[in-house]
């Protein structure tokens, strides 16, 4: 899966105590394991049990944009968009009192970012590039602030770490001028600071770092990252897309394809899955077979793929869907 896809979980995983609040943990672990319905049906519990707090909504618009971003949909947009509209809305009537406390300011930062961070990705996945652009700016605006008030709200490091990493990688052809500053290793600091501290956004943020130390070419300790997330979350098929990234990336190709081959599997028998993602897992199975030279399972594989109607493919899958047309004319050449 492409990397832009797992910026879903940016601001999955919010500070919260779990003294009395472990249906936070639960839905949190739900989510990583697509389990959305039951996920959001806890949300739903907590809203109809008169539980009117920020951190119900927010975990809700969690769950549906994850929910959403996963099936590639946009069958909640009207409810999500209405559960942003609510956190932002309480969220600034509070920040406007002057009798709020440092640590509540934060908090009330790092939901109000976390949730216009959720809709700049929104806006951005639709074309709404200028929204994107001026929800995003807020974003990291508002998270930044709240960890100038209190230095330990570690999951909004994951945000700002994973924003400053991206853009300084965006605008790399920039980095020589006096303008734009190189934030990489500092955006990775940052991410690490979740890994080591947060308690609930951990393994986010080892999802994130993954593929950004792929991106560094940082194989080996990318690796164990994925291994370590995978076996926490064995089920997860976000976390089985990370570790079977990184041993493609890393060619090692057998482990790769085995790796591939069990998310297959999920795809293929899990009522959770999203079924279009079988065209991109098998199409990166076709260029492994293509470095092993194994020319018949390769277009086994492609086969498969050129099977499915390209009209009906969400966006990234019909990026890969011509990519298995061009590897087909390559296997071709090879009969």
């Amino acid at each position: 899966m492409k990397k832009t896809v797992w910026i879903i979980f940016l601001y999955l995983t919010v500070a919260a105590p779990l003294i009395g609040k472990d249906w936070i943990a639960r839905v949190v672990d739900l989510t990583i394991n697509a389990k959305f319905d039951r996920a959001e049906q806890l949300c739903l519990e907590r809203l109809s049990d008169a539980d009117s707090s920020l951190q119900a909504y927010f975990y809700l618009s969690s769950v549906l944009n994850s929910k959403m971003t996963h099936y590639e949909d946009d069958r909640d947009r009207d409810r999500f968009l209405a559960v942003i509209d609510t956190i932002v809305r309480r969220t600034t009537r509070r920040l406007n009192s002057r009798d709020v406390e440092r640590n509540t300011r934060a908090r009330l930062l790092f939901y109000r970012g976390s949730a216009l961070g959720y809709r700049a990705f929104y806006s951005g996945k639709t074309g709404s590039y200028f929204s994107a652009l001026k929800d995003g700016l807020k974003s990291i605006d508002d998270l930044e602030r709240a960890v100038e008030l209190d230095s330990t709200l570690y999951d909004a490091y994951l945000g700002i770490g994973v924003y400053q990493y991206w853009r300084s990688t965006k605008l790399r052809f920039l980095l020589w001028t006096p303008f734009v500053d190189d934030l990489r290793l500092t955006g990775i600091e940052n991410i690490q600071k979740a890994i080591d501290h947060s308690r609930h956004s951990r393994y986010m943020a080892m999802h994130q770092l993954i593929y950004i130390l792929l991106n560094e070419k940082q194989f080996d300790r990318a690796l164990g990252y994925a291994e370590e997330a995978v076996r926490k979350y064995p089920d997860s098929p976000f976390m089985r897309w990370a570790y079977a990234h990184a041993l493609y990336k890393m060619h090692r190709n057998r482990a790769a394809l085995k790796a591939y081959r069990a998310i297959l599997n999920m795809i293929q028998s899990g009522s959770d899955s999203n079924q279009w993602h079988e065209v991109t897992c098998r199409v990166r199975m076709a260029e492994i077979y293509r470095r092993l030279k194994d020319w018949a399972n390769c277009r086994s594989q492609l086969k498969v793929v050129l099977a499915f109607n390209p009209q009906q493919l969400p966006v990234v899958e019909q990026k890969e869907y011509r990519k298995a047309r061009k590897l087909m004319r390559q296997c071709a050449v090879r009969e």
